[in-house]
């Protein structure tokens, strides 16, 4: 399963070592449900054939979404709300982001190793981002504003403004990691994982980066 793929020590593409494919079914993965690594399909090989680097890279993964965001508070009044998210839910955002930012930067390095662990850390980037984007377009709305409309409308506005980065950036990946494992064919159940994954997402207009921003190497083809 994809929990122990932290274990092993045989290295994938390095010439030296032979790489095992994984023997019997492969579970194709969920493309459904609440974003986690225990989503992810099976890779075609065995947990050993993966890098050290990439190890370590979906370790740090595993580790951010233990990260978990504070409830809101039971009153959804609006200084109420206000104290939470300039509070726990910041200092949770902060964690979290930074998390999913050491993961990353693993996952970068583990790409450029080997094709397969392209494909899989495309797909674990698009879920980390799916992640926070699901408990962005989860915090409520301030109760005060329910007979307020157009100010009700506003702030769904500035609050999809700002889960938006992270949608367009798990769809990227989820987009690239489909196009990535149409090979080898072997890995192909992750194209339609990812492609699952990925038209999951809410529609959303997607922004191109900005000039001088760089992606991730997982996100790319």
């Amino acid at each position: 399963m994809l929990g122990a793929l932290a274990l092993g020590a045989s290295l994938l593409g390095c010439g030296s070592a032979a790489v095992q494919l994984r023997a019997g079914p492969l579970s194709p993965g969920r493309t459904d449900g609440a974003p986690s690594m225990t989503c992810l399909p099976d890779p075609d090989v065995v947990d050993a054939s993966f890098t050290p680097q990439m190890r370590l890279a979906l370790q740090l993964a595993e580790e951010s979404f233990s990260v978990a965001p504070p409830p809101p508070p039971a009153s959804h009044a609006a200084l109420a709300l206000e104290d939470w998210s300039s509070g726990p839910f910041r200092i949770w955002l902060h964690n979290k982001t930074h998390a999913i930012d050491q993961a990353r930067h693993e996952l970068d390095a583990a790409a450029e190793e080997d094709q397969r662990q392209r494909i899989v850390g495309g797909a674990v980037v698009g879920l980390m981002y799916e992640d926070v984007a699901r408990v962005l377009a989860g915090v409520p709305a301030p109760s005060d504003l329910d007979d307020e409309p157009e100010i009700l409308l506003i702030y769904g506005q500035a609050l999809r403004h700002q889960t938006r980065p992270f949608l367009e950036t798990s769809r990227r990946a989820y987009r690239a990691c489909a196009r990535n494992a149409l090979s080898p064919s072997t890995m192909r159940h992750w194209a339609h994982f990812c492609g699952g994954r990925a038209d999951a997402l809410p529609e959303e207009p997607i922004e191109a980066p900005r000039g001088g921003e760089s992606e991730l190497e997982v996100i790319l083809e």
